[in-house]
């Protein structure tokens, strides 16, 4: 009687699985389903192993694909966890776009109203598959995944990505919305006062010892302007705060009747503030006033994101509301974006008081961004900020867009950088910065931009890109981004070539480098003020020409290449060329136990310090793993480093890292991890469920988290660490072979992490 009601191969949770398959053998139906997002039809049940014919005879009568009544097969839980999986791996996608698939997590689209542009701004879902569901609902209704799934066009990754973010709820609600708290505990802080602290006391030592001292005076500087700088110094040092402390985030988005919108964002952490926002969003048209971020394109011209992954291409388009962390990129004001049949108009005006750095004679240097912020710094420069265009995307994925804005302050950045260089130990000093093409800035008062942007289908060829440059020197800088995907097979090819003068301030296309990112300000000790390393970060784009080419195929059904790309590109701020190749293979020794090797190279050239210095960086990865259960994977990872640089000895590091992922119960899964390293001056890292973490000299960590739904639509992370690391003598090795020394002793971590994630 239990067969007659048929199950939903592709819907039924494990225990009803084990009521039909006898065994183990629902456990690997269900690992083979979440692997691949799915069954594409009932005969696919025979690649499973341990499936006989015989079985398969018996089995097949009593499933269907999916259920009749198969909705939204998901919750909030198993969205935000796939998101956060996404999000931590080694080019994860921009902040903006990590958390606008958060939002999605906790609101999902509607196939049947979402526009070509929403559901492409879906992660893991290309124009072609976006175009594919949307000329399918113009025949049939999009009812249920099935009918999803059945969209001709849409491809397997694309369909495995588009479910977790949907939904078929018909009805209006009258009120919904999506709360998320976040908290970070640690015994330690990052406290940039010990750069302060080095700094002050050798600026203070008159024995003759002090080289900065000296160097000072061999420059020129008089004994006031030596005074000066350390009352400076000293009010920087004691106006930041930088005792551990407790760190969190608050969000809420909330919706009445699916058109009217307001939410907050509230952040205290070294830095405190508050964002909030009011919206309308129609069919036709979206208005947002107050806090809210705005990308255009493809990363080219405009994207206001406050910290982006260096090799990323997959970007969203449009405004949405502001409830992430950063204050200094987000805008403030009104946004207007319209929705008319494929055109897409929109007007964007934003004004509000950024952080600067100064320069020693007290004028703006450049936009200044960190969590640690003296008053000084606070509200420097005035940004008004006003632009417009229009974008026309089709359903066949044949698109143009044009952008205009402009940036008025109301004081010039003075452009004066080698004011904040160590005389004589800095090659920005003596004027060096006037020959190093990254320091390039507009001193006007008013910089306008203008760009265009494409995008095109032919069959499985997927092109699109970005033309953008300042109006004062119509110099363009390029983006070309080609994908041709197949029978589970893709090609990736990106060009860039961006100019020299072209310093937008919201540009985030692909790149390599930050624009400030192998100069002086990328380290503490080349500067007067410690606090100007934070220019590095930066996520401007450097100017450079590359090309990088990346292959995922599937060679066999038991021999896969997730990834192999090779990018080439030449810096155009020393005309040197680098590159970088990254190979990886994974063979399925059998269903459960697979191996993983990775290679990557490295070869970088930087002349900024009167001779060609090179660098090269060769990285080996095995890594075992093997499926235990249903959703259950633990694994080991192995990885080795050699750096060389310039005449000095070559450094090495090796990394041992050992995980566990598996489900309690429904519903409750455990992560459970530990590693150990030693390096004599190379850094390695290692990626975790919360991001990326550094690993210097020698030392080892445990960690434990837990992700549960509480309910339906209430979903708990939370995250213990402990982390002891030996700086036994060794120093750390920069980019261009500079040690530096990360101090002498023993250092023990304890983080803690809390995330709750409720949708209503």
């Amino acid at each position: 009687m239990f067969l007659l009601s048929y199950i939903s191969l592709n819907g039924a949770d494990l225990e009803t699985l084990r009521r039909v398959f006898p065994g183990s053998l629902a456990d690997s139906v269900y690992k083979y389903r979440e692997l691949r997002g799915g069954f594409e039809s009932i005969y696919e049940l025979r690649n499973v192993p341990g499936i006989t014919d015989d079985v398969f005879a018996k089995v097949k009568d009593s499933l269907v694909l999916y259920s009749s009544e198969e909705m939204d097969a998901s919750g909030v839980g198993e969205r935000i966890t796939s998101i956060i999986d996404f999000t931590t791996r080694e080019e994860s996608p921009s902040d903006l776009a990590r958390e606008y698939w958060i939002t999605l997590g906790g609101e999902p689209l509607n196939p049947n109203d979402a526009d070509i542009m929403d559901l492409r701004n879906i992660y893991g879902v290309s124009l072609k598959d976006a175009s594919s569901v949307v000329k399918w609902r113009k025949i049939t209704k999009i009812n249920s995944l099935r009918d999803l799934r059945s969209a001709p066009g849409l491809s397997y990754y694309g369909y495995r990505n588009l479910r977790r973010f949907i939904n078929f709820r018909k009805d209006k609600r009258a009120f919904a919305g999506f709360l998320s708290f976040y908290v970070y505990s640690s015994n330690y802080a990052y406290d940039p006062s010990s750069y302060f602290g080095s700094t002050i006391s050798d600026l203070m030592d008159t024995s003759g010892n002090s080289r900065n001292l000296n160097l000072l005076r061999e420059g020129g500087w008089s004994d006031e302007s030596i005074s000066k700088l350390l009352n400076r110094l000293n009010e920087e040092a004691d106006d930041i705060e930088t005792e551990p402390k407790p760190l969190y985030s608050l969000r809420g988005t909330f919706r009445i009747y699916d058109k009217f919108g307001f939410g907050f964002y509230r952040w205290e952490g070294y830095s405190i503030y508050t964002k909030s926002y009011v919206s309308y969003d129609s069919r036709n048209l979206k208005v947002l006033v107050g806090n809210y971020r705005f990308s255009f394109g493809n990363g080219l011209i405009f994207e206001s994101s406050e910290n982006v992954g260096d090799r990323v291409y997959e970007k969203v388009w449009g405004i949405m509301p502001d409830v992430i962390y950063g204050d200094e990129f987000g805008l403030r004001g009104l946004a207007v974006w319209g929705r008319f049949n494929g055109l897409y108009p929109f007007f964007i005006y934003s004004k509000d008081r950024k952080d600067a750095i100064i320069d020693t004679a007290g004028k703006p240097l450049f936009y200044y961004s960190s969590d640690f912020k003296p008053e000084i710094f606070k509200d420097v420069i005035g940004e008004r900020l006003y632009g417009g265009g229009i974008k026309y995307l089709n359903e066949n994925g044949y698109g143009i867009g044009f952008m205009y804005f402009q940036i008025e302050y109301d004081e010039p950045f003075s452009g004066d950088w080698g004011s904040l260089a160590i005389p004589y130990y800095s090659y920005t000093y003596n004027n060096g910065w006037m020959y190093d093409e990254s320091f390039y800035i507009d001193t006007g008062r008013i910089w306008k931009f203008a760009g265009l942007t494409y995008s095109a289908l032919i069959k499985d060829l997927e092109i699109r890109g970005d033309i953008a440059g300042n109006i004062k020197d119509l110099i363009p800088s390029y983006l070309l981004i080609i994908r041709w995907t197949k029978y589970g097979k893709s090609v990736d090819l990106v060009y860039r070539n961006y100019a020299i003068n072209y310093i937008n301030p919201y540009s985030r296309p692909f790149k390599e480098d930050n624009r400030f990112e192998r100069t002086d300000f990328r380290y503490s000790y080349r500067v007067l003020d410690p606090l100007a390393t934070n220019i590095a970060d930066i996520p401007i784009p450097k100017p450079e020409e590359g090309i990088f080419v990346q292959i995922r195929d599937r060679i066999f059904s038991n021999l896969v290449v997730p990834r192999i790309y090779l990018d080439y590109w030449k810096d155009k701020t020393d005309g040197q060329t680098n590159k970088r190749f990254h190979a990886e293979i994974e063979w399925r020794i059998l269903w459960a136990l697979r191996l993983r090797v990775s290679r990557r190279y490295i070869d970088r050239t930087d002349i900024r310090y009167g001779y060609a210095y090179k660098s090269k960086t060769v990285e080996s990865t095995l890594r075992f793993f093997f499926i235990t259960d249903a959703r259950g994977i633990a694994g080991m990872e192995v990885r080795h480093a050699d750096f060389k640089s310039g005449n000095m000895n070559p450094a090495s590091g090796i990394f041992l890292n050992v995980f566990y992922e598996f489900p309690l119960n429904r519903g409750t899964e455990i992560s459970i991890g530990a590693n150990t390293w030693t390096t004599d001056g190379y850094s390695l890292w290692v990626f975790e469920d919360d991001g990326i973490d550094f690993l210097y000299n020698r030392g080892g960590k445990m960690y434990i988290s837990l992700s549960k739904s509480i309910l339906n639509n209430a979903y708990l992370r939370l995250k213990l660490r402990y982390k002891k690391q030996i700086n036994d003598g060794n120093t750390v090795l920069s980019a261009t072979g500079d040690p530096i020394s990360t101090g002498i002793g023993r250092y023990e971590y304890f983080t803690t992490y809390l995330s709750v994630y409720i949708a209503f």
